[in-house]
């Protein structure tokens, strides 16, 4: 079946996302700091204004909730399966493009520089020593993006890439 909707902004109430998503997600507990899963295959819209931007769907899919049942962060891996590197670098691309248009801005450029397609970059993943890269959308959200080694034993010459983004509140 198609993958489904997860639409939120990070900080809005748990029932906001609920109702704007097209993918089921069970409740918050009340006064607990704890996640949830999409019940389904899921893609994330990440549905501020000014700073959205939409992912590939993703089977690894956490959606955290803070005691007062307001939004506090997702983590994912928006994909379905271990990829080869360019498919990884094709994800992680576009996912920058996105951001660049809508406002975000890397932190730290220097020591977490963002992907980029030239050699370098694939050396570093090819011996799995990449680094993450860092993103702000002004004061308001963070997140963390990285490629990573995926080695299946039953397949030892397949290297397969893990592309993983992390997104909260902004914090200094």
């Amino acid at each position: 079946t198609p993958a489904k909707e997860i639409a939120l902004i990070i900080g809005e109430p748990w029932k906001d996302m609920q109702s704007r998503s097209t993918a089921e997600i069970a409740d918050n507990i009340p006064d607990e700091i704890w996640y949830r899963i999409p019940k389904e295959l899921a893609y994330l819209r990440f549905a501020d204004p000014k700073h959205g931007f939409i992912t590939p769907p993703a089977k690894f899919f956490t959606v955290s909730f803070d005691d007062d049942a307001s939004i506090r962060s997702v983590r994912m891996s928006p994909q379905v399966e271990p990829l080869p590197l360019q498919e990884s670098w094709n994800i992680v691309l576009d996912l920058q493009n996105q951001w660049r248009k809508s406002g975000w801005e890397l932190d730290e450029p220097e020591e977490y520089p963002a992907y980029d397609n030239t050699p370098l970059w694939h050396e570093a993943l090819k011996k799995c020593a990449a680094l993450s890269t860092h993103w702000n959308a002004g004061k308001l959200y963070q997140l963390m993006v990285v490629i990573t080694c995926y080695e299946d034993n039953r397949y030892p010459d397949n290297k397969g890439y893990l592309v993983t983004i992390s997104m909260g509140k902004y914090r200094e």
